[in-house]
């Protein structure tokens, strides 16, 4: 039977052992979509709008990392405005900007490193930051 001081360095070396697990295996897995979704822009070489957006309309693991986290959300309603930052764990699995295009229509408003999508009752606002569009507010 193990005393209790041995069982805290099991416990211990078992933490160093998953830290270290953790900090080499799955944190790069994690990030890894989203610096894989940056390599193709970059201040140099900006990014056009018109190749973005059809990728981000139909590319789940894209549109993720193309979206800021946390997505400023602004509901307009009877007392105004208000606005929330909704986390990614929240927005991940939203259905697909192209999806909403195919059943509303859209219409799309480009001005220098602003773009707005509007589909059906919301306006998707994209900004162009280092050269790589994301997606920062969506207004309804």
């Amino acid at each position: 039977m193990l005393s209790k001081r041995g069982m805290f360095y099991m416990l211990l070396a078992g933490a160093l052992i998953g830290g270290m697990w953790y900090s080499t295996r799955l944190l790069p897995s994690l990030t890894k979509g989203v610096q894989t979704m940056r390599k193709g822009c970059g201040p140099k070489s900006p990014e056009s709008f018109d190749t973005f957006l059809p990728r981000y309309q139909s590319d789940r693991m894209f549109a993720n990392a193309r979206t800021t986290d946390p997505l400023e959300k602004v509901l307009n309603g009877a007392e105004g405005p208000a606005t929330t930052m909704v986390p990614r764990t929240e927005y991940r699995s939203q259905e697909l900007l192209g999806d909403i295009v195919k059943r509303h229509g859209s219409a799309v408003r480009r001005e220098g490193g602003n773009a707005e999508v509007e589909a059906g009752p919301v306006t998707y606002r994209f900004r162009l930051q280092g050269g790589c569009w994301e997606l920062w507010q969506a207004e309804s």
